[in-house]
């Protein structure tokens, strides 16, 4: 990692404080970051346990002029800072998704493009050790061709903050940014996008939230993979889990509450498993995401999950939301209009 590379953090939450300890973890010095947030309280934790110093007016975050701006804030805010940052010749990582609708979206790319930038959006999916060793099972000719891709996320809303009341802190672009994630996943994995999908999204009555607490996708890739997606904000128990299957075999991965994969091939009948390191946790796949990320910095190449992904899977958000209102297939196109039809 160059050295002495400045980073702001915007928004000292529970990720801006991780993507923190994800810098010091890689041998950042504290005194080459920065936090921008608001709230008193957020400052002080930053000083008093990662000897942070932190602003509470963005203008004075500009002005200590940082090499990489990192975007933590609440989805509502991802696409101006992601500008701020473009505009000013700044590399940045964000996190997923990039924003809560379209706007800005294309002169976001232009500016990334004209600028020559490194543009991150943070999916950290892919680099926990039980999704690596599925990537390398599926890039193994013995496996074949993937036909259909199944996920279950499951995860009782009040336990995603112990420490806070989920009224105060929960809106649904959250919910919307575990689809975000998950697409991300899907194509990484697979290395295609969505092409049409069907959703249908449903309140239950049992969390004092806006917006749905469980949702279902059915969709398409480009390359003919039949996707479900099935998320809940309910079950006490997490799961998270995944389920690739081709006509050669079936690959396993499950990511809470313990980490597992495995892969079956008709050809031998017989299970070959990976568990991950002795002492591995979820929080691994964080820091070697950033890992990935300062090593992009360097080599000035483009991150493994393009914006031009990321800007996509806006559409495919606006898409889950038409589909939800009106019972419909949405096809997403090459150039991304989306056109209605019945499921």
């Amino acid at each position: 990692m160059k050295n002495n590379r400045r980073f702001l953090i915007i928004g000292g939450g529970s990720m801006g404080k991780r993507r923190i300890r994800c810098l010091l973890a890689h041998g950042a010095a504290a005194s080459d970051i920065r936090l921008i947030d608001p709230r008193a309280d957020r400052r002080a934790e930053s000083r008093e346990r990662y000897a942070v110093e932190s602003f509470a007016d963005p203008a004075a975050g500009w002005a200590w002029n940082p090499d990489v701006v990192i975007v933590s804030t609440p989805t509502r805010h991802h696409m101006r800072y992601c500008l701020e940052a473009a505009r000013a010749g700044k590399d940045f990582f964000c996190e997923i998704a990039l924003s809560d609708s379209l706007d800005g979206a294309d002169e976001l790319l232009t500016l990334v493009d004209k600028h020559g930038l490194v543009a991150a959006l943070g999916i950290n999916n892919p680099c926990h050790a039980a999704m690596r060793q599925a990537k390398a099972w599926l890039l193994d000719e013995s496996f074949g061709a993937p036909l259909t891709y199944q996920m279950a996320f499951g995860n009782y809303l009040p336990n995603w903050h112990p420490w806070e009341r989920y009224q105060d802190f929960y809106d649904d672009t959250q919910v919307m940014g575990v689809i975000a994630q998950e697409l991300g996943t899907l194509y990484t994995l697979l290395g295609t996008r969505a092409r049409e999908l069907y959703a249908q999204s449903r309140h239950s009555g049992a969390l004092e939230i806006d917006g749905p607490d469980n949702l279902q996708i059915l969709a398409r890739t480009a390359s003919g993979v039949a996707v479900t997606l099935q998320l809940d904000l309910l079950q006490d128990r997490q799961v998270y889990e995944y389920r690739i299957v081709s006509a050669r075999g079936v690959i396993e991965v499950k990511l809470l509450p313990e980490a597992s994969a495995r892969r079956y091939l008709n050809a031998t009948g017989q299970f070959d498993q990976a568990p991950p390191p002795a002492g591995y946790s979820f929080e691994q796949a964080y820091i070697d995401e950033f890992g990935a990320f300062l090593k992009a910095l360097d080599s000035r190449q483009e991150w493994y999950h393009p914006l031009g992904d990321g800007v996509q899977i806006l559409h495919c958000l606006e898409a889950v939301k038409q589909s939800s209102a009106g019972g419909q297939r949405v096809t997403i196109g090459d150039d991304w209009r989306m056109r209605g039809s019945p499921i």
